[in-house]
Parts: C-alpha cells; sequence; structure tokens
C-alpha cells in the first residue's frame, strides 16, 4: 500500500509524481517582528552533560512588525554554553498581542560569534489559538535572528522572518 501524506492546495498525491530530478524552490524570507527582551539574572544550575546550563529568566518587552504586542514575564531561556563555545537558545515566552490574543513562542537555536559579536539563528515556532488573526502561525515556518545590546534596558534583540516559497 502507497504511503500517503496530507495534500496542500493544489499539489497532486506523491504516488502520482513521475520519478523525476526535482529541484527545492528557492526560498524568501519576509519580516514578521521585531522584539526587545528584557531579562533576568541568570541561575547558574552549573555543569551538565554538555556544557554549562543556566537559565535566563525572561521579564517582559515589547513586539512590532506585523505582530504588536508585549512580552509577559514567565518566560525563560534554559541556555546550554556548550564545550566548543557555542550558546543554545532554547526559550519559550508568552506574548500578548495587541488584539488580546495570547501567543506563545518556542525559540531554539544556537549563538555564536560573528564579525566579532554574539548573533543568534533561530527557529521558532508559534502556538496561537485556533481561532482569529494569528491561527495561521500555527504552521508557518518562522526563523529569526539574535543580537544582545549590553548595557541595554532591553538587552535581546530579535527579529522574526516567515519563510516563504519565493
Amino acid at each position: 500500500m502507497p504511503l500517503r501524506y496530507a495534500r496542500m492546495r493544489g499539489s497532486r498525491p506523491l504516488d502520482d509524481h513521475k520519478e523525476s530530478a526535482m529541484t527545492n524552490p528557492p526560498l524568501a524570507l519576509e519580516p514578521l517582528a521585531e522584539l526587545h527582551v528584557q531579562i533576568g539574572a541568570p541561575i547558574e544550575v552549573g555543569r551538565v552533560p554538555g556544557g554549562r546550563r543556566r537559565i535566563i529568566p525572561i521579564l517582559g518587552g515589547t513586539v512590532t512588525g506585523r505582530i504588536t504586542g508585549t512580552i509577559e514575564p514567565g518566560g525563560a531561556d534554559w541556555s546550554l554554553q556548550r564545550d566548543d563555545g557555542t550558546a543554545t537558545v532554547s526559550a519559550t515566552y508568552p506574548v500578548r498581542t495587541d488584539d488580546g490574543a495570547i501567543l506563545t513562542i518556542a525559540n531554539k537555536g544556537t549563538i555564536t560569534v560573528h564579525d566579532g559579536a554574539p548573533l543568534g539563528l533561530t527557529a521558532i515556532a508559534v502556538e496561537a489559538p485556533e481561532e482569529g488573526p494569528w491561527a495561521h502561525l500555527n504552521h508557518t515556518p518562522v526563523v529569526g535572528s539574535l543580537t544582545l545590546e549590553l548595557g541595554s534596558d532591553r538587552p535581546v534583540r530579535l527579529a522574526f522572518y516567515t519563510v516563504q516559497v519565493a
């Protein structure tokens, strides 16, 4: 029995396609939001398998762009400083949009040094209410970049982009 997958609008089942050399379509990024995040003092967990763990509380922040709102307190980044010098990001936090919806953001990636400054690249999953204007984000690929603005009251700056077929 052939394996079947969910179909996108206008597509044919996979087993209907002739075997041929297909090329992947080019992708494009479309700006979604910019976040300025206020963080608290890290909780030093210490050495764990794979590196040094720190839990960084997320205290709040602002969201601008196609999504506008505030970052609510209560989230955290369970950061791991790996032995190779790379830091991982594993942050989950709530965003309250200006229309009152609560979006749960799960942001995972790595931070390395680029041109002498820390730069993070992340994959973002957005969990939105099933009904309403943000529901499409539940199945939209989102990627982002992360920079640190040391000395600022909102030292973490994130830029989120949706991924589209060009």
